[in-house]
Order: structure tokens, then sequence, then C-alpha cells
């Protein structure tokens, strides 16, 4: 998968047998030159880059991509384990993490790209 040069490359893994509750933060710390405030965000997740539909969409209206510090530019994903389970069984896929405004058309920025990486875990219920 091919990335945007201001886009960060960030391969995650994440365990089948909990909260999917990685938080990210963006950019320099201290620097306040730029925010989320308006912002929304979407992910896609597939098993290849160019399937057209995505097995998984994490987002901001979903409630799945949570800001918690708009200036700081930090923000978390929270799936449960059921819902991550029932979209994605263990094996390795690709995403894109995408930032975009309330303008029409909205301009769309991308932040992070990267696999995906569902592993068994090893505790069940």
């Amino acid at each position: 998968m091919s990335a945007s040069s201001s886009a960060a490359t960030v391969d995650i893994t994440v365990s089948d047998n909990v909260t999917w509750c990685d938080a990210f933060m963006f950019g320099i710390a201290g620097d306040t030159s730029w925010n989320f405030t308006g912002k929304s965000f979407i992910m896609e997740v597939k098993a290849d880059v160019n399937d057209t539909v995505a097995l998984f969409t994490l987002s901001t209206a979903l409630g799945s991509i949570v800001t918690d510090d708009a200036v700081l530019r930090v923000l978390h994903f929270l799936v449960t384990e059921t819902a991550l389970r029932a979209a994605l069984p263990v094996g390795t896929y690709v995403y894109d993490l995408v930032m975009f405004d309330g303008s029409s058309p909205p301009v769309r920025t991308l932040l992070m790209t990267g696999n995906v990486y569902v592993v068994r875990g090893v505790t069940g219920d």
C-alpha cells in the first residue's frame, strides 16, 4: 500500500478477545498550529487495497473513533471484541485513516495507513 508523504505508516495489532482501544497523537507535541476542531474521521479496513468494499469501518459518526483532545490532536479507537470478531477474523488487513471537515466538498487528509493484524487471543470469556 502506498501512502501520502504526509501520512504516517503504522501497523496495528489487535487481539480478537479484547476491546480495540488504541490511542494516537498526531503532529509534534506542543505544536498547536493545527487541530481536530470541526473534524471527523473514517477508517476502512479491507482484505486488499484494491477491494471496493470495506470489511469493517470505524468512524466518528459510528462512535468507534473518539476525539480525546482536539487541540493536542489525540484520538482513540473504541471497538468491542464482539464487533471485531464479527467483521475481521484472525488475519492481515490493510487500512487508512482519513480526517475530513464539514465543507462542501469536504477537505480530506490522509493521516495513517498500514496493516491491521488481528491475532487470536488466549483468554476467553
